[in-house]
């Protein structure tokens, strides 16, 4: 009976074809090593990323909050280096941040400081440029006191 299965089982799953020796280098097949292999890593963490932030991105423009947050990213790709004023403006005006959880306000957050690095970086500006201790915030540091005040004040009082 168990001779008979494993011929049935030889007719119908497919064979694990062996591969060949490579006759030249070119057909070998290709290892990578050292700097190679840490930058292929690095791209393929980096691509990971990107589709995880993607993913997160589009499980909020389904949920409760995706009209407001459709208007904030349309706001954002848009936005031109001055128009900061603009943006606070805009959360005060959607408030959506005052009730929204965690989580929430920290994927708003996190798409708001890449389009200000981006617009930055497009403007010949450096990505990030905070205000020290004593100095007036930047408009980034002011959308994150908005999103959450406790953490900016921890932040800033080493508490």
């Amino acid at each position: 009976m168990r001779d008979a299965f494993l011929r049935y089982a030889d007719k119908i799953l497919p064979r694990r074809r062996e591969r060949a020796p490579a006759r030249s280098e070119r057909q070998a097949p290709m290892v990578l090593k050292g700097a190679e292999k840490a930058l292929a890593e690095r791209d393929q963490q980096f691509r990971r990323g990107k589709r995880w932030t993607k993913a997160q991105l589009k499980e909020l423009l389904e949920g409760p909050w995706s009209a407001q947050i459709r208007k904030l990213i349309a706001f954002l790709h848009k936005m031109q280096i001055e128009d900061g004023p603009l943006l606070l403006a805009l959360l005060d005006e959607l408030d959506y941040f005052q009730t929204a959880d965690r989580n929430l306000r920290f994927h708003i957050l996190a798409e708001i400081d890449d389009a200000i690095m981006m617009l930055r970086i497009c403007n010949g500006l450096s990505p990030i440029d905070d205000a020290l201790p004593g100095e007036s915030l930047t408009i980034f540091q002011m959308v994150k006191e908005k999103f959450d005040p406790e953490l900016v004040n921890h932040i800033w009082t080493g508490g």
